[in-house]
């Protein structure tokens, strides 16, 4: 039997109530998790790329979506039996041929304004022959390892911050930690341990880059250099180093 490459499609869970999507009726809520259980094209398995799932998190009206590469996201709605995504936009970091390729499949399922049908807690969507088959599943805490961490702000005491609207993401997996900045791509090694993580080596590309990315790759590496205390609470992560300096992040999924 053919073991199909699972996709993950995660949304966040909501305090209250979930919402309603715009135009969406009586139709696909907001705040909900939802996992395939298949992935098909012209009724063949269609699997993806080794040890890449797709996530995709609905809330607010926005959405994101990852294939193991690029993060894509946008405006998210519902027009009768369409799931509407405008506004699409995605990084642009250094990953495989392979990879990108993946990311621009899934990039234009979603743009294609996929059908959806809903029964209990199933959920289908299709683009012409591709289908993905979910499910509902429950909220989980995200783990340091293999969650696709967004910076949402930094603490330096003394330090300017950040300015809004420089982004950057980071991963923890297999013993490495790598992440895209807003300009260029970081990465080193990451021993995890008991409330703590051994950074070393960390190295970034060389792209010029505009001085808020500047100040940006000089308050990761304040933080990411030698032992880091990290602190974890449902899908919110925060690393501090020895001097008070601390980076604040979210889990995308």
């Amino acid at each position: 039997m053919t073991t199909l490459t699972n996709i993950v499609v995660m949304g966040l869970l909501a305090a209250s109530a979930a919402a309603v999507l715009p135009g969406g009726g009586s139709g696909i809520e907001e705040g909900r998790t939802f996992q395939s259980v298949a992935v098909t094209q012209g009724g063949q398995p269609r699997p993806l790329l080794p040890g890449t799932v797709v996530r995709l998190r609905i809330a607010d009206g926005s959405l994101r979506a990852h294939a193991g590469g690029n993060l894509i996201s946008g405006q998210v709605g519902v027009e009768g039996a369409r799931l509407v995504v405008t506004g699409q936009r995605a990084t642009d970091l250094p990953y495989s041929p392979d990879q990108r390729a993946q990311d621009t499949w899934l990039g234009q399922f979603l743009g294609a304004g996929p059908g959806w049908t809903r029964d209990g807690d199933e959920l289908l969507l299709r683009v012409d022959g591709t289908q993905i088959r979910l499910v509902a599943v429950p909220e989980v805490d995200r783990p340091l390892p293999d969650t696709y961490w967004l910076l949402e702000s930094t603490s330096r005491p003394g330090a300017a911050p950040v300015p809004a609207g420089v982004h950057a993401h980071l991963v923890f997996h297999g013993g490495e930690v790598t992440g895209g900045l807003s300009c260029n791509w970081l990465g080193g090694g990451a021993e995890v341990g008991e409330g703590t993580v051994l950074v070393t080596g960390l190295g970034v590309t060389k792209r010029r880059c505009p001085e808020a990315d500047i100040r940006l790759e000089i308050a990761l590496f304040d933080v990411l250099d030698g032992e880091v205390a990290f602190a974890l609470d449902v899908d919110q992560l925060e690393l501090a180093d020895a001097d008070g300096n601390r980076l604040h992040l979210r889990a995308a999924f």
